[in-house]
């Protein structure tokens, strides 16, 4: 059934005209007749006011056999109400948008939680973020080694006098780990990819950088075959030699090998 039909079947049985719901719940006739012939979508403020007078819940009509689509819809019956009509569909729908909250949130956010935080065979875990980041331009890189009980066996800080940004940490075959992210401390200019191996005890194997003058940032970092790895990165493309209004990011993919050399 319809909601105008059902605005119609249950005005009726209280007896009511068009004009007295009018009267009554200060909609325009004309709205409540075009509203019961389903000419137009009613507003949340007007269903609002007509479910005060007919002491209904509409947002409990029963949907008939050809209105099975789910139709989430606002719909601002004047300027005035706009935060009637908000207000109004939030109380309504609490349930149904914390679970598209939660997730839209998984979906955008569930790579970069994983990419963060590894657990290893001996349920220790590896983990990497940003620490030390007082101002906008500096900030370093934490890697943490955990056991399985949640102490700290050992804490590494990556990074130089500028910022330098977080990605991703994987472990390797022969028990190490390698961290892909950025810097501005060290390489050729502005954000370069930053990648370090580090050993099992916490020792900084080695370090480099990789692009050029323009910003270049490193997200993930995979092993792809034997014991190369694929970087995903972005890189910068601008138009003149330096950062404009021109530039755009370009995804970067290339591959090392255990010792960092491009391959």
């Amino acid at each position: 059934m319809k909601i105008g039909d059902h605005i119609k079947e249950i005005r009726i049985s209280k007896g009511l005209t068009q004009s007295e719901l009018s009267e009554k719940s200060g909609i325009a006739v004309r709205t409540i007749q075009r509203i019961e012939k389903s000419e137009v979508t009613p507003s949340i403020y007007s269903l609002n006011a007509i479910e005060k007078v007919l002491a209904i819940k509409l947002n409990e009509v029963p949907i008939g056999e050809n209105d099975g689509k789910f139709e989430f819809k606002i719909v601002i019956s004047n300027f005035s109400n706009l935060f009637v009509d908000i207000k109004t569909l939030f109380k309504r729908n609490m349930k149904t948008l914390l679970v598209l909250s939660m997730g839209v949130f998984g979906i955008l956010f569930f790579k970069d939680l994983k990419s963060s935080f590894i657990k290893l065979s001996d349920n220790s875990t590896i983990s990497v973020s940003n620490t030390n980041c007082d101002t906008k331009n500096e900030c370093d890189i934490e890697l943490v080694k955990k056991d399985f009980k949640g102490k700290i066996v050992w804490k590494r800080i990556i990074g130089g006098t500028s910022y330098d940004k977080a990605g991703q940490v994987i472990s390797t075959n022969d028990g190490s780990y390698i961290l892909v992210g950025s810097t501005s401390s060290f390489g050729k200019g502005n954000y370069d990819v930053l990648v370090v191996k580090v050993s099992s005890d916490g020792e900084i194997l080695w370090q480099k950088t990789y692009g050029e003058f323009l910003n270049d940032y490193g997200l993930r970092i995979s092993l792809v075959e034997g014991n190369l790895y694929q970087i995903e990165a972005s890189k910068q493309i601008c138009s003149t030699f330096n950062v404009s209004n021109d530039c755009y990011d370009q995804e970067w993919l290339f591959r090392i090998d255990e010792s960092g050399l491009i391959k």
